[in-house]
């Protein structure tokens, strides 16, 4: 089991995860699952999840689900993140199914489009309320398709952060060197899933797999909070007697680390091995020792080993930093939470002061009319500002960030009719 503090933010693992579902949303996550799908040892629970019912389909995932049946008829979102934000809000009740029972939720997908801007945040939101823990790994477009799908791509990735505990965000113009830029588009992008499909595989080997020396969520919270955290990421597997050079060498070798150049960069990094009962401590020391030329005097190193028993004779090195953008968080207005219809209460509620809605709404000239069957005016309490009333010019009661001194209704921002 996982427990999370009281601020909701960072957790505590007490035993290894047992049920870590997979979720792929549109195109690129769709990719990213197939990758994982035809490699030996891949996580069991994969989710398949788009508009398009043919790419439903013919995704390899055990589990397959469209949504937005009603709004996007079986066809893909068209690049508009609002159809796909509606697509899964008209699956509210399928996405929160499908995410019950898991303790954490890793969902892949592309932002910028249609279904993984719009969809991705709203399963994450699904996922956080059935229970689990909510992990994101996704891409950002490309500089060449222009400001403004990278507006869009930004202000999903801002809306993940609300129901995600840690986003490793990848530039796409950093994941297509993988291939080279004269490979064929197919094999750049099919390269490119590869290596989501290997940060997937890592986090999930993290998180499952019997802990030797645990390293796992706590470190990742830590690392990848906030919106303008970048993931740097490589991975190397080798055997035989020279397998610990061979692996940090192909890790390294990964165009997200740029031959382990930004390794000097992240204030802290995650180095992840696995491998057999084979596996030494010289081993360790040596795969240390090996990536110590690459990192700042001031990096915090988290390392972590794990039992693997379908590895083999191969060592398994995972290398996982974080860098800042720089760019400043975007601004969101604030959204109504998805939630099925709820009757409203007929009962009038006095505000703070001790005053009926209808007279406080009147004074501040800010309240809402609306008449009843009699053509009576009732004016509506607004919500757009805290009233402390009485508690006025006292220290306010301060609870995980709210003021319990302004009454939950006026907090939650729920109308009350």
């Amino acid at each position: 089991m996982i427990t999370v503090g009281t601020n909701g933010r960072f957790a505590t693992p007490l035993t290894e995860v047992s049920a870590v579902k997979v979720m792929g949303l549109g195109n690129a996550g769709l990719a990213v699952l197939a990758r994982l799908a035809g490699e030996p040892g891949a996580p069991a629970d994969l989710v398949a999840v788009h508009t398009d019912a043919k790419a439903v389909a013919a995704s390899p995932a055990a589990r397959k689900m469209q949504i937005g049946h009603d709004v996007a008829k079986g066809l893909g979102a068209g690049g508009d993140a609002a159809r796909g934000r509606a697509s899964a809000s008209e699956s509210l009740t399928n996405l929160r199914a499908e995410c019950k029972g898991a303790e954490v939720v890793l969902l892949c997908a592309g932002l910028g489009g249609g279904t993984g801007s719009g969809a991705a945040p709203v399963v994450a939101e699904q996922a956080k309320k059935s229970g689990a823990l909510v992990i994101a790994v996704v891409t950002l477009p490309f500089a060449a398709e222009g400001s403004r799908k990278r507006e869009l791509a930004e202000e999903s990735l801002a809306r993940l952060g609300r129901n995600c505990l840690a986003v490793l965000c990848f530039e796409n113009d950093r994941m297509v060197e993988v291939a080279g830029a004269e490979a064929p588009v197919a094999e750049a992008f099919g390269a490119a899933a590869g290596v989501l499909s290997l940060a997937v595989r890592a986090i999930v080997q993290m998180l499952s797999l019997p802990a030797v020396m645990p390293v796992g969520l706590d470190e990742l919270l830590q690392m990848f909070e906030g919106a303008d955290a970048r993931a740097h990421f490589g991975y190397g597997a080798a055997a035989g007697p020279d397998r610990v050079r061979l692996a940090v060498e192909e890790a390294l070798r990964c165009p997200l680390l740029e031959e382990g150049k930004l390794l000097s960069e992240p204030g802290s990094v995650v180095v992840h091995l696995t491998g057999d009962d084979s596996l030494t401590l010289s081993e360790l020391q040596s795969v240390l020792r090996c990536l110590s030329a690459h990192l700042g005097s001031a990096t915090l190193v988290h390392v972590g080993v794990a039992n693997d028993p379908l590895a083999g004779e191969h060592l398994g090195v995972a290398v996982l930093g974080c860098t800042r953008s720089g760019l400043p968080s975007v601004v969101l207005e604030d959204e109504d939470e998805l939630e099925a219809p709820v009757e409203p209460v007929e009962e009038a509620v006095e505000s703070v002061t001790g005053e009926k809605p209808s007279e406080s709404g009147a004074r501040r000239g800010k309240g809402k009319g609306k008449k009843n069957e009699a053509g009576q005016t009732q004016e509506e309490l607004p919500l757009d500002q805290a009233m402390r009333g009485r508690f006025k010019g006292l220290d306010p009661t301060m609870v995980d960030g709210q003021d319990l001194d302004i009454p939950a209704f006026i907090r939650m921002r729920i109308r009350i009719k």
